[in-house]
């Protein structure tokens, strides 16, 4: 089949990616918005919601896709799209110790809590920390331009805004491109032509933005969260973030969320930084959380994947196969 994709964030690029697999002639569009929330996220992949200690919905199924689909990309492209390890809770005392691992012995989250181990960096002020199983972290960049330099070279990737969408004489056209039989809209925020199709989405889009850090002194060699990620990047920097927000979604990089940040991490971390980069983007996040996705019920082929908010990097995977897995003129993936 002749398949156009409308986006290539982490909902657009796994779609791609289950297209490439079956089989089908790929065309991409996309606008290469270096602030899209994809390409500036921090790409944390991990089945609980450190906050709250609650399971992502349907983590146990998101963990199971996950690396394998991972695993076939980095075949195709040659290169390593994940840092190794897994992200450390810092846990302030033997309250907090005490609760997590009473989280072990809930149901479900057996296979996520890891061991307690005591501090040993004095900069970590907190009696302990301990590993989420199971967690990651993609190299979101990397992952996402390797993904589009090889559909460009294997099929084609079209840089620009698309004007027109339109289902004529039983084919899809996207700008010039036609006879297209499937166009999936992963468009995020912007969603243009899926609200134009398949009617207004119910968005309650997060504003988030991090830091990009370092410091003189030993580095810190894990992923750590307490209220703040400190993510080392391997190369002596790190990001650290992030905040969310339903207002000022088009201001840009603020002073309080910078500011916020810096306090919560100094909060935990006793270790004096330097500000090396501030981000900023916006998450496609749903009312109720949900990621939403289908096929439209009369208009033929045409198929939309959108709300993954600040978890792309976890549930583009299994969703996408699952978008795929709809569609009733799909033809098996090939191994």
């Amino acid at each position: 089949m002749r398949v156009g994709i409308i986006g290539q964030g982490f909902a657009g690029t796994a779609l791609a990616w289950r297209a490439h697999w079956a089989g089908h002639q790929l065309y991409v569009f996309d606008q290469g918005l270096a602030q899209s929330a994809s390409w500036v996220a921090a790409g944390i992949v991990n089945p609980l919601v450190l906050k709250r200690k609650r399971l992502v919905q349907e983590a146990h199924a998101h963990i199971a896709a996950f690396s394998p689909f991972y695993d076939r990309v980095e075949r195709e492209t040659g290169l390593s799209v994940r840092y190794s390890g897994e992200i450390h809770e810092v846990l302030s005392d033997a309250a907090t110790e005490n609760a997590w691992a009473s989280l072990g012995a809930e149901r479900g989250f057996e296979p996520f809590i890891g061991p307690i181990r005591s501090v040993s960096d004095p900069r970590i002020q907190a009696s302990a920390t301990a590993s989420v199983h199971h967690s990651a972290r993609l190299r979101a960049q990397t992952y996402l331009s390797a993904s589009r330099e090889f559909f460009a070279a294997q099929h084609s990737v079209r840089e620009e805004v698309v004007d027109s969408l339109e289902y004529q004489n039983g084919a899809w056209r996207v700008n010039d491109i036609e006879d297209l039989e499937v166009v999936l809209l992963a468009e995020g925020v912007q969603a243009r032509w899926t609200h134009q199709y398949f009617g207004e989405l119910p968005f309650a889009p997060t504003k988030g933005e991090g830091l990009k850090i370092r410091w003189e002194g030993p580095e810190v060699p894990v992923a750590l969260h307490k209220n703040v990620f400190l993510l080392p990047d391997g190369d002596g920097s790190y990001q650290a973030g992030s905040t969310y927000a339903w207002e000022g979604l088009d201001e840009g990089p603020t002073e309080k969320a910078r500011a916020e940040i810096l306090e919560k991490l100094r909060g935990w971390f006793d270790q004096e930084v330097e500000v090396l980069d501030h981000w900023t983007g916006v998450r496609p996040t749903m009312r109720d959380r949900q990621p939403v996705f289908g096929w439209h019920s009369e208009l033929p082929g045409l198929g939309y994947l959108n709300g993954l908010g600040s978890r792309g990097a976890l549930t583009s995977p299994l969703l996408s196969d699952r978008l795929w897995g709809l569609h009733p003129g799909r033809t098996s993936q090939k191994s």
